[in-house]
């Protein structure tokens, strides 16, 4: 092939790519007036708009800097700022895709790569359908693999203010040594996190959400994390087959109560999973990184971050979006045909096999089907190829202390 015919077969499949981006991502997704999970966003905005503790709004599970940022659409019509939070959500997708082409080197498999994962990842799809912060994390989170000191202490300080899983990327200024970056990030994620609070406070309303059960984790088929798949295990389906009522109930997450023993395992499970990884990082770096390596350990981090949360809604998988870039463009420009392979696979199980696999059992009966063995297998794939992600990345890093990513 001449340089003219790949530019212009890759130009021609970045526009296909666009083409399916705005399908599915805006055509499909365009906002109504039904609820969604933005209205708890918008209702926490409007109580601290009107003096109020963010928290009056039941379904307002976040910490409450989210709730402050949203003020500016409280006074619109539940409407008019799910429009505009559904273009700014775009514009933030858009940015991280920019963001992301620019650190692997601004060039065609950069391009093509990057217009791929967008188009064809399926998360922020339903990301954008719920009105999620998703896309404005998966932003921080471009940012936060691809720069270095301030600017990359600030997304980390700031994607953990919103939630709290991009906090595990404080280990990459920790592992390169930059002590200045990680002082920063320590203190902007203190004051983004307590300012918030010490003004709910004395609001009035609560404090705090009014159950914290949700943070040790939940059984719901809609959570795909290995704490959510044990949680499964340890409530299995009665003889019959008939599903417990918190594996399709579970997603009520100010409702949920767990038990003793179902935190201390979910929390166990957790725990375990995640010091495993960092410690199987950390060896393979031999407890430091290079620049070069950061956006391969910081995508790694986050792969890990996700199989281990408590909580894992499908559509939190846009958050790899930046990652599951960084592996496929690196694989690519190595030639690495198996390992480009194997990435693509484990991309393709975080999120589009199993929701389409998922959603043709649901709408055959429009009920989940009464398979728990089958439930139970593509609900805790996900998790398993997420893991697997972190696992190809290790071994790169592991064995490259020089990641040619751009």
């Amino acid at each position: 092939m001449t340089g003219v015919t790949r530019r212009i077969g890759a130009l021609l499949f970045v526009l296909f790519c666009a083409g399916m981006y705005f399908q599915t991502c805006f055509w499909r997704q365009m906002p109504t007036s039904s609820p969604s999970d933005f209205q708890w966003y918008y209702l926490a905005a409007r109580h601290v708009l009107h003096g109020q503790s963010p928290f009056l709004a039941a379904g307002y599970l976040y910490p409450p800097l989210l709730a402050f940022v949203l003020t500016p659409l409280a006074p619109l019509d539940y409407l008019t700022a799910r429009w505009i939070w559904f273009l700014c959500s775009h514009l933030c997708l858009l940015a991280a895709a920019w963001w992301m082409w620019r650190g692997m080197g601004s060039d065609r498999t950069a391009g093509c790569v990057v217009a791929a994962v967008w188009a064809f990842g399926g998360a922020a799809g339903e990301s954008l359908a719920l009105g999620q912060p998703g896309p404005l994390l998966t932003l921080l989170l471009a940012m936060a693999a691809t720069r270095t000191g301030w600017a990359q202490g600030s997304s980390i300080a700031a994607g953990f203010a919103v939630k709290l899983i991009p906090g595990i990327l404080c280990l990459v200024p920790a592992l390169l040594r930059d002590w200045r970056t990680l002082g920063a990030t320590v203190m902007v994620a203190f004051l983004l996190v307590s300012v918030p609070w010490v003004v709910v406070a004395v609001l009035p309303g609560p404090p705090a959400p009014a159950s914290s059960d949700y943070l040790a984790g939940t059984p719901a088929l809609l959570s795909w994390s290995i704490p959510s798949a044990a949680l499964r295990a340890f409530d299995p389906p009665s003889p019959g087959g008939r599903l417990p009522n918190d594996w399709i109930a579970g997603n009520t997450l100010q409702s949920l109560h767990l038990t003793t023993r179902q935190r201390a395992l979910s929390l166990g499970a957790a725990a375990a999973t995640l010091l495993l990884g960092l410690a199987a990082l950390t060896a393979a770096v031999r407890g430091r990184l290079t620049a070069q390596q950061v956006p391969m350990a910081a995508a790694a981090c986050l792969a890990l971050a996700l199989a281990a949360s408590p909580v894992c809604w499908t559509h939190y998988q846009v958050l790899q979006y930046p990652g599951v870039a960084v592996l496929l463009c690196y694989a690519a420009r190595q030639h690495r045909w198996w390992l480009l392979g194997a990435a693509l696979v484990c991309a393709a199980l975080l999120y589009p096999v199993p929701v389409a696999v998922l959603r043709a059992c649901y709408e055959r009966a429009n009920a989940w089907p009464n398979s728990p063995l089958l439930l139970y297998f593509w609900t805790s794939v996900s998790p398993v190829a997420s893991l697997c992600l972190f696992g190809l990345m290790v071994r790169e890093l592991s064995r490259h202390r020089h990641i040619a990513v751009s």
